[in-house]
């Protein structure tokens, strides 16, 4: 792997240009905001074309294994439960799934100018894990999107493993999933830590990905007494198709 490792003035370079695609995007979804009558559709766009480029710019290949009509076949709110070992995950996820995606994403992000506004306007929902109080009514402004046919994306174990272990899993998601009766639709993201890997910004390019679709979970089998059970479900399914068991 390490032939593929990228030089410091070609990491410099993609930084320079993810930033760039990134506020480009972030900018047109904040004016599809006050302008277009189809704007649910617009942000998948820019999402897919923001993440096609960003994959592009770092050469990975990617092939998608499972069921891939699960998102238009069910009339059920979705959650879906992603590993989370890299940068990388949430544009692979995008270019991978092509539905209307949005991320359970992390107070922080909304703080970034343009890029907050964007996720603001574009229907992502922020979570304040440092506020209980705030957290439950982000998970209720998140209960409203899903219903209202967004697909939504979060990542149980809440931050990044550095080698692609599966960490312990929070219960945030599982909590929004029982409360909307949601097909959870487990999905791992395999070797994506061989490109980036936690917080350890060295990438590797021209890497080949996995991203597998699981078979979905029913959270409406399951109450707040036997969540655990269905959080020990999906971890395994996950578990299984990333081979750590």
């Amino acid at each position: 792997m390490s032939s593929n490792k990228a030089s410091k003035l070609k990491f410099f370079w993609i930084a320079f240009l993810t930033g760039i695609y990134t506020f480009w995007y972030s900018s047109k979804v904040v004016i599809y905001s006050f302008f277009s009558r189809n704007f649910r559709a617009k942000v998948d766009q820019c999402m897919m074309d923001w993440s096609k480029k960003l994959l592009k710019l770092i050469g990975v290949t990617t092939r998608v294994t499972g069921n891939t009509k699960v998102f238009s076949e069910s009339e059920r709110p979705i959650i879906i439960m992603c590993n989370h070992s890299s940068l990388y995950d949430i544009p692979m996820s995008i270019a991978a799934l092509n539905t209307s995606l949005r991320m359970l994403a992390k107070k922080e992000l909304f703080k970034i100018p343009i890029f907050a506004s964007a996720l603001r306007r574009g229907e992502f929902v922020s979570i304040d894990r440092h506020n209980r109080e705030q957290s439950r009514k982000d998970l209720q402004i998140a209960k409203q999107k899903m219903l209202e046919g967004i697909v939504l994306w979060a990542a149980p174990e809440g931050t990044r493993s550095k080698d692609g272990k599966l960490a312990e899993f929070k219960r945030g998601g599982f909590h929004l999933a029982l409360d909307t009766s949601a097909m959870i639709v487990p999905i791992v993201i395999k070797d994506i830590h061989k490109v980036q890997a936690g917080n350890d910004l060295t990438l590797y390019l021209n890497q080949e990905v996995e991203v597998e679709i699981c078979e979905p979970v029913d959270a409406a089998n399951y109450t707040t007494e036997t969540r655990r059970e269905l959080i020990n479900q999906v971890r395994n399914k996950m578990l299984l198709a990333l081979g750590q068991r």
